[in-house]
C-alpha cells in the first residue's frame, strides 16, 4: 500500500491543505493558526499573528512509508497508519487520490511546535461532473486543539453532486478510533459547495471550510479536506 502512495504523489497535479491548527512552548506564541493557499503541488502558509509566511511542497510531507501499518477502512479505500520525521499520520489510499492528517511535533530553535493539520491530493479530473452522482468513501480527522497531539478520528463520508454544478457533502458516524469511542461531534454537514469547470470546490474560510476535487477518469473519485465544529479533517470517497 505506500508503494500505491507514493505512486499517487508522483501523479498528483492537485494539493490542497487546510489551516494548519497547534501550539508553542513559548509563551510568546502559545497557540496559533496558520491559514494555507496552495496553486498546483506548492502551498503558502502564513500565521497571521507573526506575520511570517512560509511553502510547502508535495516533498515537504517526508513520508516514511517503510514500516508501515495497515489500520481497519470501509468503502474499499485502505488506510495508512504511519510515522513522519517528526510525527504521525494516517492517510486514506485510493487509486486516483489520497489524504492525509497528520499530528506533528517539532522543536525550532529550542521551541517545541505541535501542529495539526489535513492533506490531500491527486491527478485531477479536470472538469465537473455530468448529472448527478454520489461517492462514497471514509473521513479521517484529528481535534483542532491540542487533544489532537494524540487523538485521531475516523467516519464515513458522502457526497453528492447535482444538476445545479454543486455538491453536498456529509460526514457522519465519526469516532475518535484512538481511545475507541463517539467523538463529542457525530456528523459534519457542509451544503450547496459550487464547483468550478475544472472540477475543483471550496467554500469557507479559515476554520470552517471545505476544500478538494474530483479525481481520475469519468470522476471515478474525490479527496479534499474541511474544518468545522473543531475537526481538521480529509475525506475520500469513490463514484457510485
Amino acid at each position: 500500500m505506500s508503494a500505491r502512495l507514493v505512486g499517487i504523489a508522483a501523479r498528483t497535479d492537485f494539493l490542497t491543505v487546510s489551516t494548519w491548527h497547534g501550539e508553542t512552548s513559548s509563551p510568546l506564541l502559545p497557540k496559533f493558526r496558520a491559514s494555507a493557499s496552495c496553486s498546483g503541488t506548492t502551498c503558502t502558509l502564513d500565521e497571521p499573528q507573526t506575520g511570517l509566511s512560509a511553502s510547502a511542497s508535495l516533498d515537504d510531507l517526508n513520508l516514511d512509508t517503510s514500516l508501515p501499518d495497515a489500520v481497519p477502512g470501509r468503502h474499499g479505500i485502505d488506510v495508512l497508519d504511519a510515522r513522519t520525521e517528526s510525527g504521525r499520520i494516517r492517510a486514506g489510499v485510493m487509486d486516483h487520490a489520497a489524504f492525509v492528517v497528520d499530528s506533528d511535533r517539532a522543536v525550532i530553535e529550542g521551541i517545541t511546535v505541535w501542529a495539526r493539520f489535513s492533506v490531500a491530493g491527486g491527478d485531477l479530473t479536470r472538469s465537473r461532473p455530468t448529472g448527478s452522482a454520489t461517492w462514497t468513501g471514509i473521513m479521517l480527522g484529528v481535534p483542532a486543539d491540542a487533544s489532537g497531539r494524540t487523538d485521531f478520528l475516523q467516519g464515513d463520508a458522502a457526497l453528492t453532486y447535482d444538476f445545479a454544478g454543486s455538491l453536498d457533502a456529509v460526514f457522519s458516524g465519526i469516532r475518535n478510533v484512538t481511545r475507541n469511542r463517539d467523538h463529542s461531534v457525530a456528523s459534519v454537514r457542509f451544503d450547496d459547495v459550487p464547483v468550478s469547470a475544472d472540477g475543483t470546490f471550496a467554500a469557507g474560510g479559515t476554520g470552517d471550510r471545505i476544500q478538494g476535487g474530483f479525481h481520475g477518469p469519468g470522476h471515478a473519485e474525490t479527496a479534499g479536506v474541511f474544518e468545522r465544529d473543531g475537526i481538521v479533517g480529509a475525506f475520500g470517497a469513490s463514484r457510485q
